[in-house]
C-alpha cells in the first residue's frame, strides 16, 4: 500500500467526525475514571494500578459508542401523529411519580430568597417587577388563590413541567424513538437529582428554561417539516405561547427571542407575517410595560444602579481578581477601586467566582459613584485587563466555571440558599441523600446529565448537525435558543449560579435525537437550502 493510498485511508477510515468523537468522549471517560479513583489529589498522586482498569473503560466506552453511531439507524421508528392511551398513561404516571417524589422530598417547597420575595408579593398584593410581573401572577398568584401555601407553588410549577415533558414524549413518539426508547429518555429524564429538585424551586428560571426547551421542540419541528409545522392553526398557538413564556418569564429572554426570531423570519418567508407580528408585538409589549406598571401603581423594575450593576458585575469581578492576586494596579486605578467600596472590603469580602459578596455583604459599596461614573469604571477595568492578560483570563474561567465544569457535581443540590426548612419524612430525605451522594462517586452521574454535561452533549450535537448540513444554514436554528441563554448569562451574569442555564439539561435530549436523526435520515428531509 502507497503512503498516498494510506494516508486517504486515514482520512476516510479512522478520522471520520463518528470516530473523532467517539475518541474524545472516551478520553473524556478516561479522565472522569482517574478523578473518581483520585478526588482529591487529581492527577498528583496517580496511582500507577489504576490506569490499565482506567484504559480498560475506556476502550470499552469507545467501543459501546462505536456501536451507538452505528445502530442508531435502529432507534428511529416511523412516525405516528398521537399517542396510544396505554403510552400517555404510563407517560404521566411515571411523571406524576417524580412530581409527588419531588415535592415530598423537598416539602414544602423549595423556596430561593427570590421565590420568597414574590410569594410575598402575592399574597399582599404588593407587586414590584424586579422578578417579572406575569412570572409572580401565574406562578404564584394564582396558585394562592386556591391554597395559600408554598406547596401550592411547587405544586402548580410541577403542573406546568408535566405539560411540556408530555409533549416532549409525543415529539418523540413523532419524529424519532419507539415507545421503549422513550420511556428510556423520559426515566433519564426523571431520575436526575437536578430535575427531582428544580421541579419544586418556583425560580424564573426553571420555568423558563421549560419554555426554551418547548421552543427548541418547535424549532427542530419546523425544521423537519420544512416550515409546514408552522402553517396549521394550533401550532401556531403553540409556538406564541411558547414564545410568550420566554419573553416574560424572565426579564432577559428578550434577547433570547429575537435571537431565535429574526433568523426564522429571514429563513421562512411563507410564515413571515406571523414571525414578524410576533417580533414587533412582543418587543413593542416588553418595553412599553414600565409605563403601564406605574399607572397602574406598580413599582417599576430595577433602580438604574442596578440595571447599570448587572453588567458591570463582569468587569468588577475581573478587576477584583487582579488586585488580589498580585497583579499590577496603578494608584490611579486603586483611587477608583475605592471609590467603589473599600480597598479593605475588595480583599476581606474577595469571591474569585462572584463580585455579588462585594455588593450584597458590604455596606461601603457605593451605586451612585457607580452609576454616574460608568464610563471611568469600564475604563480603569479594560487598563488592567490589558496590564494583567493572564489573570484576566483566569478570572473568565473562574466565573464561567459553574456552568461548563465537568466535575462540579449537580449544582442545584446545594440548600445553602434556601429559606424555608424542608420537612420532608426523613426516611424519603434520607433515602435521596444517599442516593445522590451514589451518583457523584459513580459514573452513572455522567447518564444523568448535569449542567455541564448538557453543554458538552450539545457541542456534539452541533458538530454531527455541521456534518450533516453545513450547507444549509437554517439546520443550526434549534441551537440559537440554548445556545444565546449560555452565551448572554456568561456575558453578563457572574453569580456562578448553573439555575441560568438549566436549559442545557433539558435542551441536550431533543438537540442530541435531532443530530442523529439528521446523520442517519438526511434522505428523509429536503428543505430548500438558503
Amino acid at each position: 500500500m502507497s503512503n498516498k493510498s494510506l494516508c486517504l485511508l486515514i482520512k476516510h477510515k479512522l478520522l471520520t467526525l463518528d470516530n473523532t468523537l467517539c475518541l474524545f468522549l472516551s478520553i473524556y471517560c478516561f479522565i472522569n475514571a482517574l478523578y473518581y479513583t483520585h478526588p482529591s489529589s487529581f492527577f498528583e498522586d496517580v496511582k500507577i494500578s489504576v490506569l490499565p482498569i482506567c484504559f480498560i473503560f475506556a476502550v470499552i466506552a469507545f467501543l459501546g459508542l462505536k456501536w451507538i453511531f452505528k445502530k442508531s439507524d435502529t432507534f428511529f421508528f416511523p412516525k405516528r401523529d398521537y399517542l396510544k392511551k396505554q403510552e400517555f398513561a404510563v407517560y404521566s404516571t411515571l411523571i406524576l411519580l417524580a412530581c409527588i417524589i419531588s415535592i415530598v422530598w423537598n416539602y414544602p417547597a423549595s423556596m430561593h430568597s427570590d421565590a420568597m420575595s414574590q410569594y410575598q408579593q402575592a399574597v399582599t398584593n404588593q407587586y414590584n417587577d424586579i422578578h417579572p410581573l406575569f412570572h409572580t401572577f401565574f406562578f404564584f398568584k394564582l396558585p394562592t388563590l386556591i391554597w395559600p401555601s408554598y406547596t401550592s407553588c411547587a405544586f402548580f410549577q410541577c403542573l406546568f413541567i408535566s405539560v411540556i415533558l408530555l409533549y416532549f414524549c409525543y415529539f418523540c413518539r413523532k419524529y424519532f424513538l419507539n415507545e421503549i426508547w422513550t420511556v428510556i429518555i423520559l426515566i433519564l429524564i426523571l431520575i436526575n437529582p437536578t430535575f427531582l429538585k428544580t421541579a419544586t424551586m418556583p425560580l424564573k428560571d426553571v420555568p423558563f428554561s421549560y419554555c426554551l426547551m418547548l421552543c427548541t421542540l418547535f424549532l427542530i419541528e419546523i425544521f423537519i417539516t420544512n416550515g409546514k409545522w408552522l402553517t396549521k392553526t394550533k401550532n401556531k398557538i403553540l409556538f406564541c405561547t411558547g414564545c410568550f413564556g420566554i419573553v416574560f418569564i424572565r426579564h432577559n429572554g428578550i434577547a433570547n427571542f429575537l435571537l431565535m426570531i429574526i433568523p426564522l423570519i429571514i429563513f421562512y418567508r411563507n410564515n413571515r407575517l406571523l414571525l414578524t407580528s410576533l417580533c414587533i408585538v412582543f418587543t413593542i409589549s416588553k418595553f412599553i410595560s414600565t409605563p403601564i406598571f406605574k399607572s397602574l401603581g406598580i413599582k417599576k423594575t430595577l433602580s438604574t444602579t442596578e440595571i447599570i450593576g448587572i453588567p458591570l458585575n463582569h468587569p468588577l469581578n475581573q478587576m477584583s481578581y487582579i488586585y488580589n492576586n498580585g497583579g499590577i494596579v496603578t494608584e490611579h486605578n486603586k483611587e477608583i477601586m475605592n471609590n467603589i467600596n473599600r480597598l479593605e472590603n475588595w480583599t476581606r469580602y474577595y469571591n474569585r467566582h462572584n463580585f455579588y459578596n462585594q455588593k450584597r455583604t458590604t455596606n461601603g459599596y457605593k451605586k451612585t459613584f457607580v452609576a454616574n461614573n460608568y464610563d471611568e469604571i469600564l475604563k480603569t477595568w479594560l487598563q488592567m485587563a490589558y496590564r494583567n492578560p493572564i489573570l484576566a483570563i483566569k478570572s473568565e474561567v473562574h466565573i464561567t466555571s459553574s456552568i461548563w465544569c465537568i466535575h462540579k457535581s449537580y449544582n442545584f443540590m446545594n440548600n445553602k440558599y434556601l429559606k424555608v426548612e424542608q420537612s420532608g419524612p426523613k426516611w424519603l430525605t434520607g433515602f435521596m441523600d444517599k442516593y445522590v451522594l451514589f451518583l457523584q462517586h459513580t459514573h452513572l452521574k455522567n447518564i444523568l446529565i448535569d449542567v455541564s454535561e448538557g453543554l458538552l452533549i450539545i457541542l456534539i450535537s452541533l458538530c454531527l448537525t455541521t456534518r450533516k448540513m453545513r450547507r444549509i444554514k437554517k439546520a443550526y436554528l434549534p441551537y440559537t435558543l440554548v445556545v444565546s441563554n449560555v452565551l448572554i448569562i456568561i456575558s453578563i451574569i457572574t453569580s456562578g449560579a448553573p439555575r441560568f442555564v438549566y436549559s442545557s439539561v433539558l435542551c441536550a435530549y431533543p438537540l442530541v435525537l435531532y443530530a442523529l436523526y439528521l446523520k442517519q435520515a438526511e434522505h428523509a428531509i429536503t428543505p430548500t437550502p438558503a
